[in-house]
């Protein structure tokens, strides 16, 4: 759950950052690609916080394959 909600501050953050590096020096620059980092990793955090979540389901319910 943390994971969550840390990908929900870390991907609307990462966009911030984004419009304010694309408006202050357009692409290509280092803050752009800072930008594309806090993206990524709000998605990574949300890929794994879905991914323990489902865990924690199967595990819950007792699903075993």
């Amino acid at each position: 759950m943390v994971c969550l909600i840390a990908s929900m501050v870390t991907i609307p953050g990462g966009f911030v950052f984004m419009v304010r590096s694309l408006e202050s020096g357009g692409y290509g620059t280092s803050s752009n690609t800072l930008a594309l980092v806090w993206i990524a990793a709000g998605g990574g955090l949300l890929g794994l916080g879905i991914a323990l979540l489902i865990w924690e389901l199967s595990v819950r319910h007792n699903v075993r394959r």
